[in-house]
């Protein structure tokens, strides 16, 4: 699965990173210590409360579960289409206008929105990511009626100060014009790219894109995306439902906007030719290093299986990369694998990095635990352990108002079986030897897969003869 940014000031940066920064409020705090005390539940004592499923008369979806293990109100407010949808050469503009939710409303502006949610010891964030937009509000359950009063003037009321979106563009811009600082942020932008080509999944804001934002684009995106016909509200904590359905009727049942016609982006991800791409960053100490091609979407009936997969593969400490490349041949602190599933299409990825004089080896070593397990597989022993391990990481992933709450926002928004919760385990525990043998051999084969490096092209280059043809990029072109 993966899990929307909650309790951070942005959902993710325009360029692709994930800007957290994570403040402890009372009400997350409340949070990790319930969270801490709990965190020894087995993956068969999962019983969370039924899902209440309501659609209001102005079309706004409801979906709503009682949580009375702890004092805590997590609300989240979906609305389907992100950064996607971004006009070409507009890119940024999904990020800025969620920002921009939470720096004046009619009768409040960024100063009193900040003020009131931190009186009350709550949070109220905004994001774009690929797919969707999202406001959430975490709160004491007490505190219902005046957080949901300020999430629902934020989202209805929003008036897109244009001095707010000066101050944000402008930094925006400013994290643009310094990604050369961050190597592992522009490998990721880059492969992106490398993986989704110039689809609406590949394409990254730079300042010439950010530039051209205007107040018009705000407004106009604001409105084809943010309005009662795209919304999903989310709701976890300690409440009963007939009363959360009350107050949800009456801060958002009569919200009625025109909708305007949005842009929509056709340019569907297709499958990339592979190749490598060598980011020339002169003064970097280290190379980054991304491996990825074009895999299965969220909703995949085959995702229970490549998720099992890539555990086994990189996606844990014990795993296949982390002891080959990690442990027994020291060549970097950090490795991992990842199916990352969007709506319309997911990625296979295989990110780490190391010293500048061990790139070869290391690309070597990779190469080798990949061309390994696509074509010799995995072991029942590796497969049985996994599912365990799995097990308990679903069950301690499920311990707070506000993991059920993001869960089930991406259950909604890529159609995933509304039993989820009743029918994961079920589903890890049925996948079989040959079903992640087959995810190996179809997603896991190097020659497959498109390399990304970010590092002083005068000094790796040389050492990637023989791997294949090499594109070289200024650094300074990443963003530009």
């Amino acid at each position: 699965m993966i899990y929307p940014q909650i309790n951070t000031d942005r959902y993710t940066l325009k360029d692709g990173r994930q800007k957290i920064k994570l403040r402890l409020t009372p009400v997350l705090f409340m949070g990790l210590v319930f969270c801490f005390l709990n965190n020894q539940v087995k993956a068969q004592d999962i019983k969370l409360p039924s899902v209440t499923r309501v659609t209001m008369n102005n079309g706004i979806r409801l979906v709503l579960m009682e949580y009375h293990r702890a004092p805590l109100l997590n609300v989240i407010a979906q609305f389907g289409g992100g950064s996607a949808n971004d006009p070409g050469d507009k890119k940024g503009l999904a990020g800025i206008v969620a920002d921009l939710l939470r720096k004046g409303t009619k009768t409040r502006n960024a100063n009193q929105i900040a003020e009131e949610i931190e009186f009350l010891g709550g949070d109220l964030s905004a994001g774009a990511g690929k797919d969707s937009m999202v406001v959430s509000l975490d709160v004491l359950a007490k505190d219902a009626d005046a957080g949901l009063d300020l999430m629902a003037d934020c989202i209805q009321n929003s008036v897109f100060p244009e001095a707010e979106l000066n101050r944000t563009r402008d930094l925006d811009i400013a994290n643009l014009q310094s990604l050369g600082e961050n190597p592992a942020g522009i490998a990721a932008i880059v492969a992106n790219g490398n993986v989704y080509g110039d689809s609406y999944y590949g394409l990254s804001p730079t300042v010439t894109s950010v530039k051209k934002i205007a107040p018009d684009d705000i407004v106009s995106f604001a409105h084809s995306r943010i309005n009662q016909n795209n919304c999903t509200i989310i709701a976890v904590g300690d409440f009963k439902t007939s009363e959360m359905q009350a107050k949800l009727s009456s801060k958002f049942g009569s919200w009625s906007v025109k909708v305007p016609g949005g842009y929509v982006n056709k340019n569907a991800p297709t499958p990339q030719k592979p190749g490598i791409t060598l980011v020339d960053k002169p003064d970097a100490t280290q190379t980054q290093v991304r491996w990825g091609r074009l895999a299965i979407p969220e909703n995949d009936p085959n995702r229970p299986a490549a998720d099992v997969a890539n555990t086994i593969l990189g996606g844990g400490f014990t795993s296949r990369l982390t002891d080959e490349i990690r442990v027994n041949r020291s060549l970097t602190y950090g490795i991992g694998s990842n199916f990352a599933g969007l709506q319309s299409a997911g990625t296979f990825g295989v990110s780490t990095f190391t010293k500048i004089e061990t790139t070869r080896e290391l690309i070597d070593a990779v190469r080798e635990v990949l061309t390994k397990t696509a074509t010799k597989g995995f072991t029942q022993g590796e497969l049985d352990k996994v599912k365990g391990f799995m097990a308990g990481m679903f069950a301690q992933g499920l311990q707070t108002p506000g993991a059920i709450a993001g869960q089930l926002s991406q259950i909604e928004l890529y159609g995933l079986p509304q039993d989820y919760f009743a029918t994961y385990l079920t589903k890890i525990r049925a996948v079989t030897l040959s079903d992640v043998n087959k995810i190996a051999k179809t997603y896991f084969d190097p020659a497959n897969l498109t390399l990304t490096l970010v590092a002083p092209a005068s000094k790796v280059k040389e050492k990637l003869t023989g791997l294949g043809e090499i594109k070289i990029v200024p650094v300074g072109d990443v963003g530009k």
